[in-house]
This record gives C-alpha cells, structure tokens and sequence, in this order.
C-alpha cells in the first residue's frame, strides 16, 4: 500500500449518506456534518462545511424553497464555520434575506487568531492531514479572506424560535473554547457538532492549543440528560435512539477516567513519561462503542491532560537548558561511529523494535555530515517511519510519520 493510499482524513468520521432524522430535521453528510432544520418560517442550518456546502444547498432545494434564516457554527473550526458565503449568495439570488449567523461569543476571537497565524495553520495542518512537511512560502491562508463572522453571539446559553420549533443553544468547552450544541426539544434532537464524532474524542492534538477533557464529559453527559431520539455528530454517522445514550455516557466516562489517572500520578509525584507508563485503562473501558482511537489517541489525550494541569519540565534536571539535539547527536555519532549506529538499527528493526530504532537512527541523521552514511540512515529512518505508520489506527498520528517518511526521502535524495 502506499503512502497516499495509507492517508486517510479520517475516513470512520466521513463517508456517510445524508439521513433523516424525521421529515424536517436532515443530517447531510460530509466531512464535516450539517445539520438542516426546516421550519414554516425558514432553514436553520447548522455547521457549514468547505466542499460540501453546494451539496447542502440541493439538498435543502429539494425539500423546500423557504429562505435559509439561519445558521449557526458549532465552533469555529474550518470544517464546521468556513463556508456560509454559498448561503448567503443563494440568499441574495433568490431576493430572501441574508441569513443571520449565531456563534458563541470566543468564535470571533478564534477567527482572529487564525488570521494573525494563518500561515502557521496552513503548516500544521498540511502536516496533520497528510499533504506534506513544505514550509509555508508566500501567501499559504489556512482561513479563506471569505469567512463570515458571526452577526448574533451568546455566552452561557440562548434559544430562538422559530416556524413552531425551539432552538436551545448551549455553549460547552472540549475540542475547542467555543463550542456550542442545539437542542430542539419538539423533534428530541441534538445537533452536537464536535462535542460528539463517533470515535475516541480528540484531547491532545499534538499541533492544537489546549483542550478540555471533564468540560466535554460534563457536555456529553448534558445531551445524554435530555433523552435524545437522534443526535447528529459534527463527524460520522446519525447516532438514533438508545444508542444515543450509550455513546455519550461512554466517552464521558472514559474522560473522567483518563483525567483522574493523570492527576493521581501526578499527586504521586510521577513526571510525564512514567504518567504515560502508568496510566491504566481498563480493557472494559477501552472496547466501549464509541472510542476507537481513530481520531483522538490515549497517548495524545494524556498528553493533554498533563499539560492542562502541569508545566513542561519533565523531571530530569539535564534537560532544563538542553544543549540542540544536533550537537547531542554529534557526540555521539562520533563516540560510536555512524556505521555501528546504522548496524544497530537495522538490528532494532529485525527485532520489530521500530521506535526504539527511530531514536537510534536519528544520532546518524542529525550527527555526521558524511554524507554517504547520512543518505543511508535518512532512507533506513523512512523504512521505520513507514513501519511505524503501518501498526497505528490513529489517523493524525499516522499521516505525521507517513510526511516525515516522504520528508526523510526526499532529504536523502537531495543529497
């Protein structure tokens, strides 16, 4: 399989066919999920997804020619708040009105920043979805100049009507600061945006700022309290009836397992890698429906946790002022030998040790300028890293080591 193949964009969060919650309430499907409420006085749409935003369009023509009134961002993540300005030119097209857009109050906060750092999202998001290592050059945008801010916002909670149907906005703090999910109570239906994708939640994005893992689990446990008949997830298929239940209590149970550990070992006095060591999640816990690590990822989420709650420092006192790991690596490349440490790592990698030969690989890649012995380690370092992707489930996490696999040849190659 090759790499591209071996990419994916998280296809368990995808992939689905547009459902029906009941005749007005429509979940149409994509990357990212919207949710279409249709009322006698209008369209609430919830969520606009880049690409697929034309596909909600017909999809709503197809049911009704009322006006879209409405639309609310979950968050303000690209796939869930990038693409209202199709709404609105259909709006204008057709003479309605122009939409008015609810958000909570921090998502214009959050488009800011993203305009102050839009080269850097680019980066990292290339990186996280698999498109590559290359540095941003010129004039790379991560949020399109197009992005509509919201004209409504809230801050605890709010609620509209709207055509004989209640719309209940609350906000919840987990993959992001800003979320919000919607209850509406007549048609018994949370439209949850990312507070809910299906599979293991994302706590601990290696490239995100900070997450909140008890806040989703307090949130997941809200919706649950409602009793929900559907519930349309930011990612992923309807959730419908008990199952509802199921999957919410689930991951907010395996949460507030996953905070509680870290903070026990942390009141243990355990620095962050003995914290990843130990931590213990029972097999009854992990098989749960609705935590495959597709998405999030144990060892991220810890990770997460910890820096929520603790400092950077990682217990060793020589690495307080570490020297640059290229010098570390010289020393000892030269102290061995770039041979015997190439030797040695094919040895790691016979013996299925791949990550431990990762490490040992780099003190050739970073260590010597001969640069017959460093071609040799950066190809044998893609080797491992595309070994390294083969055996792992979680999306992110694979389409890191499969762009570093490609940087480390193409490094090679160059020289």
């Amino acid at each position: 399989m090759s790499r591209l193949e071996q990419r994916t964009v998280f296809s368990q969060m995808g992939d689905v066919q547009d459902q029906e919650c009941t005749p007005d309430v429509v979940m149409v499907a994509g990357f990212g999920n919207t949710g279409v409420v249709i009322t006698e006085e209008g369209v609430v749409v919830v969520d606009t997804t880049p690409l697929t935003s034309s596909k909600v369009i017909e999809s709503i023509r197809t049911r009704t020619q009322a006006p879209i009134h409405t639309i609310i961002y979950t968050h303000g993540h690209a796939d869930h708040a990038f693409a209202a300005g199709p709404f609105i030119e259909d709006a204008k097209e057709r003479g309605h009105a122009k939409p008015r857009i609810i958000a909570h109050e921090l998502v214009p906060q959050r488009f800011d920043r993203y305009e102050k750092l839009n080269r850097y999202n680019w980066y990292i998001n290339s990186i996280q979805s698999g498109r590559g290592y290359s540095r941003p050059k010129g004039d790379e945008r991560f949020m399109p100049s197009d992005v509509v801010y919201p004209d409504i916002t809230y801050s605890d909670a709010m609620q509209f009507k709207l055509g004989g149907l209640t719309f209940e906005l609350y906000h919840y703090m987990g993959e992001t600061d800003d979320g919000t999910w919607v209850w509406i109570p007549e048609r018994k239906t949370a439209i949850a945006g990312d507070v809910m994708i299906g599979v293991c939640p994302n706590i601990g994005n290696p490239f995100k700022v900070q997450r909140y893992e008890l806040e989703w689990a307090e949130a997941l446990e809200r919706i649950a309290g409602k009793n929900p008949d559907f519930l349309i997830p930011g990612h992923g298929r309807l959730i419908r009836g008990e199952l509802v239940q199921e999957v919410c209590m689930n991951q907010a149970k395996w949460l507030r397992h996953m905070h509680d550990e870290v903070i026990k070992l942390l009141n243990e006095g355990c620095w962050i890698e003995e914290i990843l060591e130990r931590v213990n999640i029972p097999e009854e816990l992990a098989s749960m429906r609705g935590l495959a690590p597709v998405y999030g990822c144990p060892t991220f989420v810890i990770h997460g946790i910890h820096r929520r709650y603790a400092g950077w420092y990682n217990g060793n006192p020589s690495e307080l002022f570490p020297s640059k790991s290229s010098d570390i690596a010289a020393e000892i490349a030269g102290l061995v030998g770039a041979e015997q440490l190439i030797e040695r790592t094919r040895k790691l990698q016979q013996e299925g040790k791949i990550q431990l030969a990762l490490h040992l690989v780099d003190f050739v890649v970073k260590g010597t300028e001969d640069a017959p012995k460093r071609k040799e380690a950066l190809l044998l370092k893609a080797e491992l890293l595309d070994a390294r992707a083969e055996a792992e489930t979680n999306s992110i996490a694979r389409n890191i080591l499969l762009v570093g696999a490609e940087a480390s040849e193409q490094e090679a190659n160059s020289l």
